[in-house]
């Protein structure tokens, strides 16, 4: 055990000095990014990770997690454009010493996206408690229903009928409530999407017109949290996001514009809605259908940028879940968890396929773009970190796709 604790210790070294080149040339790559923290006891870990590749980016043991730990981590991705987080106030202030500096150096801030799942998390747990006062109520009037049976039965008492009618009132007012707030809820869900239930893309306005005429009917105290997350302007970033990178495309605005109506009532159909019945939808994707055919190779390629843009854009910061589960792992076989094993766990996730789902048999770094002299991340650790450097350089060279070229690429395969 000592001789494997050494080779370990070997490894864990060698792996640190490859992850610095490998970072190097990744990191300037990442746009997208979710960011979160986990904790080993008492130090908490900092988490960086691409979404479209699913590249473990950053593992960091930290003293703290304030503001400038994470602004640590943030000024090593100088073209980070998009930053999906949770609520934490020493992320924000991290992101806030970022863009900062990045105003005074007269460059584009990073854009802050709310992480959806806490919020729909928190409404759905909303909704459950007032399913639970509906129950209790109805519970109380029928016990109140039996007690006024055995008086009626009993003593010929019908007093007892006047309480009963009050329980039941109370238990459906309960219910309205209840049913109030599920289609309120609902319309937030709505709101949330990328597409509106019609298959047009949504707005910033659109959405938070929606979510302005929903939040009056999610009263209560057990909607205050949510009310308070629906009120932060983060929360909709991804449409801002959405719609300019759609503009950027360099192709003509109306081949866009009708790749994104196929796309969008693609997306309905597949939903059960559609923009007024079957008819009107099969005619939107018929008259948009006719546009990009006339268009020929130009038409699919557009498409194909389409599907790539719309399906960069990221709504929620869970994906860095997945990575704080196989830390966790890690350290269930450990006493403790180092720097040391941190990397040597990042540079196998990075360097191995995945198995399943859409980017089977491609591993992150393959998908961030990068071109490894091998996958196989044991005779990666045989090279030192001038030959990686030297190799990584050579490829670059040869063959240089951006992150958005590789993206859509993907989608098209």
């Amino acid at each position: 055990m000592a001789q494997l604790g050494r080779w370990s210790q070997d490894a864990a070294r060698r792996a640190a000095a490859l992850l610095a080149v490998l970072d190097e040339f990744s990191r300037p790559r990442v746009r997208p990014a979710a960011n979160d923290e986990i904790f080993f006891g008492k130090q908490p870990c900092l988490m960086v990770i691409e979404q479209h590749s699913l590249c473990w980016v950053s593992g960091r043991l930290a003293p703290r997690r304030d503001g400038e730990e994470w602004a640590k981590e943030l000024r090593q991705l100088p073209q980070l454009r998009q930053a999906t987080q949770d609520g934490g106030t020493g992320l924000a202030k991290g992101v806030a010493l970022v863009n900062a500096e990045r105003r005074q150096a007269g460059q584009a801030p990073i854009a802050v996206q709310d992480d959806h799942f806490h919020v729909l998390r928190e409404g759905a747990r909303a909704l459950r408690l007032m399913q639970g006062a509906v129950a209790r109520r109805m519970a109380q009037a029928e016990k109140a229903d039996r007690k006024a049976a055995r008086q009626i039965h009993r003593r010929g008492d019908g007093r007892a009928k006047g309480p009963a009618g009050r329980a039941w009132r109370r238990a459906e007012q309960a219910c309205d409530a209840w049913s109030a707030a599920g289609q309120a809820w609902a319309e937030v869900g709505a709101a949330l999407r990328l597409f509106t239930p019609a298959g047009a893309l949504n707005t910033r306005a659109q959405a938070e017109a929606a979510l302005r005429a929903a939040a009056p009917r999610l009263a209560g105290p057990s909607w205050s949290k949510v009310r308070r997350l629906l009120g932060r302007p983060q929360l909709l970033t991804f449409l801002d996001q959405a719609h300019k990178e759609l503009s950027a495309l360099p192709v003509a605005g109306e081949l866009v514009r009708a790749a994104v109506r196929v796309e969008g009532q693609r997306r309905a159909a597949e939903a059960g809605c559609g923009a007024g019945g079957v008819a009107a939808r099969w005619g939107v994707l018929l008259a948009a259908g006719l546009v990009l055919s006339l268009s020929h190779e130009a038409g699919a390629q557009v498409v194909a940028l389409v599907r790539g843009v719309l399906r960069g854009v990221w709504r929620a910061s869970s994906l860095v879940e997945c990575l704080n589960s196989v830390a966790r792992m890690q350290q269930g076989r450990h006493r403790k968890m180092t720097q040391g094993l941190l990397n040597l766990k990042r540079l196998y996730w990075n360097c191995r396929p995945f198995r399943t789902g859409h980017r089977r048999k491609h591993a992150p770094y393959e998908l961030l773009g990068l071109c490894l002299p091998t996958q196989d991340w044991w005779a990666l650790l045989r090279l030192t970190p001038d030959q990686l450097r030297q190799q990584l350089q050579q490829a670059q060279s040869a063959h240089d796709p951006s992150p958005q070229k590789v993206s859509a690429q993907d989608v098209a395969a």
